[in-house]
């Protein structure tokens, strides 16, 4: 078989929970077809002695939600062997955002991961929905992206300012718990939530079992919550 690359000499980790082995890894069609001490012709040979082949790494816990508009490697997980990673942790997500609240919305972002506003300034928001924020990171992807939708987002989208001030109603609750819904819908892993009282967000202000209203939406679309 003529393979289109063939990575040479590499220490290959499979993933198997098998020991690491030296050895060649061919590609085919985008698909690896074989491993071991191979010598087929190929398209492009790349000689790894002295590295590492393995699968790609998953970075769990990350904040690219503004970062991945404009730089899709996710720089710089990308550089250190991820090729997935997820998004919208400790209740903070981009998604949903009204019209208006795009501002205030990042300034939540900016203040608990330390990213500076004159970075998060420079993202064109051209969503407003979970479903539209999804279609805009469809755009141009480079590594694989999964994004949790936070209940910081939630909660501003649904009470507005009042987030910050009081509990839910039962009707607010309500709404959050559609926005969650849609929002799982539209393929969010789950939902993100925090009880880190030094954060001082529209998810500290809300009452201790409320995030549990919200997780039941997710439940019910069988995706998690995380916090």
């Amino acid at each position: 078989m003529a393979y289109d690359v063939l990575i040479k000499n590499g220490r290959i980790i499979d993933g198997s929970g098998m020991p690491a082995f030296h050895g060649d890894v061919a590609v085919k069609d985008g698909k690896i077809v074989e491993m071991g001490k191979l010598s087929g012709a190929a398209g492009q040979t790349v000689d790894v002695e002295g590295r590492v082949v393995s699968p790609g790494f998953i970075d769990n816990h990350c904040h690219y939600d503004a970062q991945v508009t404009w730089d899709p490697l996710c720089s710089f997980s990308c550089d250190h062997g991820a090729t997935s990673v997820v998004i919208g942790n400790c209740s903070l997500s981009l998604a949903p955002v009204k019209k208006g609240k795009e501002k205030r919305m990042a300034e939540f972002l900016s203040y608990v991961e330390a990213i500076p506003m004159e970075v998060l300034g420079t993202v064109e928001v051209d969503w407003e929905s979970f479903s539209q924020y999804m279609e805009r990171l469809d755009r141009n992807l480079g590594v694989n992206v999964g994004t949790l939708i936070g209940h910081t987002a939630v909660r501003y989208y649904v009470m507005d300012d009042e987030c910050q001030k009081r509990a839910a109603t039962d009707a607010e609750l309500k709404q959050m718990q559609d926005v969650v819904r849609d929002g799982m819908e539209a393929g969010a892993l789950g939902l993100s939530v925090s009880r880190n009282k030094g954060h001082y967000d529209p998810q500290t202000f809300c009452a201790k079992w409320a995030p549990a209203s919200s997780s039941r939406a997710a439940a019910a679309k069988r995706r998690c919550a995380t916090g």
